[in-house]
């Protein structure tokens, strides 16, 4: 589906290199643009995600809940990313 997103000066967006986009042109002031790219070394989208979502997690925990939850959370998400990227 398509979205118009309007930025401010000095923001930045991201999309997948696939996605069909268009810029419209500048009716006036100037626009500077720069373009690059970022590659992951998780080449699937759902190993990537749940990379994501076990970050996500971990982030949520009330401090309360122990610190051997949050190393175990890392330690797992590290070892995922160690076998997924081929390390």
């Amino acid at each position: 589906g398509g979205r118009e997103v309007r930025l401010g000066a000095g923001d930045l967006i991201l999309y997948p290199s696939g996605s069909l986009h268009r810029v419209t042109p500048v009716t006036r002031g100037e626009r500077l643009a720069i373009v690059g790219w970022v590659e992951s070394w998780i080449r699937s989208a759902a190993e990537r995600e749940i990379l994501f979502d076990l970050d996500r997690l971990a982030a949520s925990l009330p401090p309360e809940t122990g610190r051997e939850v949050g190393d175990t959370l890392t330690k797992v998400k590290s070892n995922l990313m160690r076998l997924w990227a081929g390390v």
